[in-house]
């Protein structure tokens, strides 16, 4: 075989597998199942363009079909890049406006649940930025920028409100613990029983509400635990005075049922409150409210029980007066 047999066979083969290579371009960002962009078609496109130029040898007819190729494949590219710009711009201006609405109507709201509803939706604006029509990077930093902008602007007034909620549940904390020094118990047990009734319309950041209820639950026994022992040292002194106690164990047990009355009827509100409610952040302060409404409960049942006790032994046996 002679040389320039052999140099055309080698033409004729990068002419043919420069043709595969511009039919697989074409595969890759024409096909019909393809949505892609057209950051790496234009790379790619140049290379091979650039290739074809400089092919050694091949036949005239050969490269005039590449370039032929070539061109209108790079006309088809053009086309559809500015559909695909045009589509993207759609796109931007549509989420662009969904992210000012959410951020606008934030702006108005105080409540950190209805805050942390807004915070939820423009969750699913970004979730949104990978579907329907592509958006080009220029497009996509603009809708992400103002996306991370509201979002952080919700985020900055949701804690702000629960800011405010906590600053005012420990200014209840803190009247409680005043009353508590000042040997005032029952102020401060009232003081502890409004900070329990303020956790149901007030939301704050969980760990902190824990170590507030704590703080709380701490101070309440104390000042039941003082007047416990208060009430201990007056029957004590009534007995050993030998003076009939059975009328103030009576007032006592009409006080204690009556707290009984009261305290069933808030557990059973906070239960229909636990049952109605969606949100599990909202559930988690109803449920601590909750189980100490039921404690207290179950102390006076168990308070009223020793007292009808005493009624009964003291109605059965009366005391004598001394002398």
């Amino acid at each position: 075989m002679e040389d320039w047999q052999q140099w055309q066979i080698q033409a004729d083969q990068v002419a043919a597998h420069l043709n595969q290579e511009l039919k697989a371009l074409e595969v890759d960002y024409f096909s019909e199942s393809i949505d892609a962009g057209f950051r790496g078609f234009w790379p790619r496109f140049k290379e091979l363009k650039e290739r074809v130029r400089i092919a050694p040898a091949i036949r005239l007819e050969d490269k005039l079909d590449l370039e032929r190729k070539l061109r209108s494949l790079g006309s088809k590219a053009y086309k559809a890049q500015e559909g695909t710009y045009a589509r993207s711009g759609e796109r931007r201006v549509e989420l662009l406006a969904s992210i000012a609405e959410h951020r606008s109507r934030a702006e108005g709201i105080e409540d950190p649940k209805e805050l942390r509803a807004v915070r939820r939706q423009l969750d699913s604006v970004r979730e949104a930025f990978d579907k329907g029509s592509p958006l080009v990077p220029a497009d996509r930093q603009q809708v992400w920028d103002a996306w991370k902008e509201a979002s952080q602007n919700v985020w900055t007034r949701l804690t702000e409100a629960w800011a405010e909620n906590e600053a005012h549940l420990r200014q209840t904390l803190d009247s409680a613990r005043e009353h508590l020094s000042a040997q005032r118990y029952g102020e401060a047990r009232n003081a502890v029983g409004r900070f329990f009734e303020s956790l149901r319309g007030r939301e704050a950041r969980q760990e902190v509400l824990n170590s507030l209820k704590a703080e709380a639950e701490s101070l309440r026994r104390e000042a039941e635990r003082v007047e416990e022992q208060k009430a201990s040292h007056r029957v004590a002194s009534q007995q050993a005075q030998a003076v009939p106690t059975i009328d103030v164990w009576r007032a006592e047990l009409k006080k204690s049922r009556e707290s009984e009355i009261r305290l069933e009827e808030e557990v059973l509100a906070l239960e229909r409150q636990y049952q109605d409610s969606g949100a599990l952040l909202e559930q988690a302060m109803v449920r601590g409210t909750l189980v100490d409404k039921k404690r207290r409960l179950s102390e006076y049942q168990r308070t009223s029980r020793a007292l009808e006790q005493r009624i009964e032994a003291a109605e059965e046996v009366p005391l004598m007066t001394a002398g």
